[in-house]
């Protein structure tokens, strides 16, 4: 038996048997139990049973569960009230054969017959609107999930795309990197290549996963930078700041790549004597990592490119939203001469909590 079941089963003995304790109670507060009592609770309690039990078999066999509400709900008070009096009748009948203590039910006036079938007319239109209830909240429930996980399905589609969009940026530019060595400097183009191929290798790792630790993300962005500084040479510097307690953290691949990339290419490379990039991560004691990107230049706020909307950046503030929801965060400065580039992100992605939730569900 399936736990959908046997909950259901559970519900039912459990219900009915409230049911006559009631009446129970009832006829204990006049004075009126005795063994015909009993017997006949007894009987209420089965009878209760087989016809709650028939009714959900014609509710499924009609597919009224599938029904608009203004349709099903005349068919609920028109099949309490035939079961309700099914169930007097029923009742009724076995008083009238095995009960002698009991008065005939069958022969009393059609009046004294109804008021005995209204109460259990009440009994299964109760019985009726708690179970569409039930059924209605457990399949929005259920539609809710389905949503959760399509929302997840198409976030993680997009999620894809992004990363496809910043791969060929990235191995675009620094290709470029490269070819600006060749004719220059073959045995240092050779050394380029080398961190290229390391670069290659890590970036078609990363398109593999929604997350990687800083530690892994910091080995590619040196390899970046160490092929930047072969073709500035004196004109780049850098240095790196990472606390222990970040190194494990997560975060969506090539993020980091993409703010030092955007300092490279619209900082350092338009300053004659060159800049220096300092790359920072720090765990904070509320749950968030702090990654800071700062580069010799100046930030224009008015320019459309400087301002952070050029398409790394466009693509790295959605990536953030699709995973971290509004709890991401990326800002842009200029500080004492130098552009300063911000992003705050949850220790916990807000696709992990919902995965988490579902599966709990």
């Amino acid at each position: 038996m399936s736990d959908e079941k046997a909950l259901y089963w559970l519900t039912q003995i459990i219900g009915w048997f409230l049911f006559v304790l009631l009446i129970l109670f009832q006829n204990f507060l006049n004075d009126q139990v005795d063994i015909g009592i009993l017997r006949f609770l007894v009987v209420n309690f089965v009878i209760g049973i087989g016809l709650s039990h028939f009714m959900r078999y014609v509710i499924i066999q009609f597919n009224m569960l599938r029904m608009k509400i203004f349709r099903v709900l005349p068919r609920i008070l028109f099949l309490s009230i035939g079961t309700g009096f099914t169930a007097a009748l029923m009742i009724g009948t076995i008083s009238d054969l095995f009960f002698d203590e009991a008065d005939d039910v069958l022969v009393m006036p059609f009046n004294l017959l109804l008021e005995l079938v209204f109460p259990f007319t009440i009994v299964f239109l109760i019985w009726n609107v708690l179970y569409f209830a039930t059924i209605y909240l457990k399949n929005y429930e259920k539609e809710e999930i389905k949503n959760l996980r399509l929302t997840a399905s198409m976030n993680e589609i997009e999620l894809g795309n992004l990363r496809s969009q910043l791969n060929p940026h990235f191995m675009f530019n620094a290709l470029n990197s490269i070819r600006a060595l060749v004719d220059e400097n073959p045995d240092q183009a050779k050394v380029s290549i080398t961190k290229m191929s390391n670069i290659l290798r890590s970036s078609l790792a990363s398109g593999k996963k929604r997350l990687v630790t800083v530690e892994e993300e910091m080995r590619v962005v040196k390899d970046y930078l160490d092929l930047e500084k072969i073709r500035f040479e004196e004109r780049l510097s850098f240095g790196f700041e990472i606390t222990d307690t970040a190194k494990a953290a997560l975060i969506p691949p090539l993020l980091v790549q993409t703010l030092v990339e955007n300092a490279v290419k619209h900082g350092i490379s338009h300053l004659p004597k060159g800049g220096a990039i300092e790359v920072k991560a720090e765990s904070l004691l509320d749950g968030f990592v702090e990654l800071t990107v700062l580069n010799s230049g100046t930030y224009d706020p008015i320019n459309k490119v400087s301002a952070g909307n050029g398409i790394g950046l466009k693509n790295s503030r959605r990536r953030l939203k699709l995973i971290y929801g509004s709890s991401s965060h990326i800002e842009i400065s200029e500080i004492d001469g130098k552009v300063k580039c911000t992003v705050l992100i949850p220790v916990k992605p807000k696709s992990y909590v919902q995965d988490e939730n579902l599966d709990h569900r």
